[in-house]
């Protein structure tokens, strides 16, 4: 079988992209440079609203892991990607991109709407997301591959699989199968609100089965109630090997059995910061599985997050 460096899973979904200007967000009441779960009701009003305007729509397999797969597989890594997709025409659209981009597809497929996250991005390059999550939240143990995630170096998880009890059942089935087979585990607090709502959970998972953490400062105070940042590091580090920690336009800080390193930012205009963080995280994946060092590793992560927040889209 053939072996992967990095095997994601996580919620798919595709993504909507468009261009607009603040004030389509002020006339729809749309609060800015927020995630919005919402209804396939109302994201099709929005959807109607934006063709009825004229403003062009982008297509892209999306969802946090898939962008971090996708990112490796750019980079020249060997990558696989599981979630649970619907099978109507956006389900259709999403398997073909992802392996155009150079995933291997394992991809569940049920009954009802694939998610799909209409991403409204303004001038300043803040990005607006209104998703619905549709037949993501409904990933069965049988939707993952565990053959593939013993030929895998790492498994990859996302901290927005904890909504549903069927997620939660097969992540930890996963977990099982990578701790049985010696497969390392890569996990992302992936966004504040993940971490308030399953902060015990992720706690479990990162001192009983994680051997990398990705966050962000809010993310890591929210898990630790500290606002200490190298408090934080310090704690996560006693859980996991790495732990990678984004400081937006400040860099990164990356820290490996308590040796810690400082990763500068690229200078760069933002167009669009869609996906900064799922770069990071890939080009510090591709570097770690390939060879590289922890330093090397994160100026990877570093220059991919900064040339994905230079252009339009979640990913280079």
């Amino acid at each position: 079988m053939e072996k992967f460096d990095v095997y994601g899973i996580c919620n798919p979904l595709i993504d909507l992209l468009v261009n607009i200007p603040d004030s389509f967000l002020q006339e729809n009441r749309i609060d800015k440079n927020v995630m919005h779960l919402i209804s396939d009701k109302n994201q099709q009003k929005l959807l109607s609203l934006l063709n009825e305007e004229q403003y062009p729509i982008e297509f892209a397999s999306g969802g946090s892991g898939a962008n971090s797969m996708i990112g490796i597989a750019q980079l020249g890594g060997k990558t696989a990607f599981s979630g649970k997709i619907g099978g109507d025409n956006h389900g259709k659209i999403y398997r073909d991109k992802l392996e155009e981009n150079g995933v291997s597809s394992f991809l569940g497929e049920g009954n009802g709407n694939t998610g799909s996250c209409l991403v409204l991005v303004t001038d300043d390059g803040s990005r607006t997301m209104n998703t619905h999550l549709g037949i993501s939240q409904d990933l069965q143990v049988n939707d993952i591959n565990p053959g593939i995630i013993e030929v895998s170096k790492f498994l990859y998880l996302t901290g927005y699989l904890w909504d549903t009890e069927s997620q939660k059942k097969s992540v930890y089935a996963a977990l099982e199968v990578a701790k049985k087979t010696k497969t390392k585990v890569a996990f992302s607090l992936s966004d504040p609100f993940c971490v308030i709502r399953h902060k015990d959970d992720f706690k479990n998972l990162l001192q009983e089965y994680s051997s990398m953490v990705f966050c962000n400062q809010e993310e890591a105070f929210s898990m630790l109630e500290t606002n200490v940042t190298q408090e934080a590091i310090d704690i996560l580090g006693k859980w996991t090997e790495f732990v990678v920690l984004t400081l937006g336009d400040k860099g990164a800080l990356i820290s490996h059995f308590g040796q810690s390193y400082y990763i500068d930012p690229i200078s760069t205009r933002v167009q669009d910061t869609t996906g900064a963080g799922d770069a990071f995280a890939a080009g510090f994946l591709f570097g770690i599985t390939n060879g590289y060092s922890p330093l090397e590793s994160g100026r990877i992560g570093s220059a991919l997050a900064g040339a994905v927040i230079g252009q339009m889209g979640p990913r280079f």
